[in-house]
């Protein structure tokens, strides 16, 4: 796993020269050698802007430019994307946003799910927006944008988790399920998108498993 540049370092630096360079390091997995797809990247406040990572045959490049076209959309604020990269905020989804942009790290990047997966996951539409409430440093939040097209002014589908339970799920210590039936992981709007991203998710960590059995 590349080491992360300073803090300080501008998101044109960080995802133009770091990314790239991190992920050519990077070991590539079999399945993310046969992927094509654009993901996006948009980052909102000073300091921020849009970029497209266009994945294709186990090459990564990235450029900065609209991202209507791009088959996924990782939406932020400047402010939350240094808290997860540099300040450890958002708790375990903090993690899984930041391994997102640090290549190498095991995490659920694109290139972590196999072509079967990113496919069903690109014909659905919608945002998905992830709300850790409580911090210290104040509330912290990510985007995921399904499918192609302008980013829409509200989220489809809305979150919304504590630091503290945030931090007993990944420790293991709160399972999910009872979490979202005790009203401690609480979801506004579409609940039928969360469900269908949840059920490729799984099938694509079934198949990840069965593989290594």
């Amino acid at each position: 796993m590349s080491e992360l540049p300073p803090p300080g370092t501008p998101a044109k630096e960080f995802f133009e020269r770091f990314v790239p360079k991190a992920f050519a390091a990077s070991e590539i997995p079999d399945d993310a050698k046969q992927i094509d797809v654009t993901l996006g990247v948009r980052l909102e406040g000073e300091g921020g802007g849009e970029w497209r990572f266009q994945l294709k045959q186990g090459e990564l490049r990235v450029e900065p430019g609209p991202t209507e076209e791009a088959a996924f959309t990782v939406i932020q604020s400047v402010a939350d994307w240094r808290g997860a990269l540099w300040e450890g905020r958002g708790g375990a989804f903090g993690r899984q946003s930041q391994a997102l942009f640090q290549p190498g790290s095991g995490g659920a990047g694109a290139g972590a799910m196999p072509p079967s997966a990113l496919a069903q996951l690109q014909m659905l539409r919608g945002v998905i927006k992830m709300v850790v409430t409580g911090d210290s440093a104040g509330d912290w939040a990510v985007a995921f944008k399904l499918g192609p097209g302008p980013v829409p002014e509200q989220p489809t589908t809305t979150v919304s988790v504590s630091a503290a339970d945030a931090a007993a799920l990944e420790r293991g210590e709160l399972d999910p399920m009872q979490a979202f039936m005790a009203g401690r992981i609480q979801v506004a709007g579409d609940m039928t998108l969360l469900m269908q991203m949840q059920a490729i998710q799984m099938q694509a960590a079934a198949l990840a498993q069965s593989k290594k059995a």
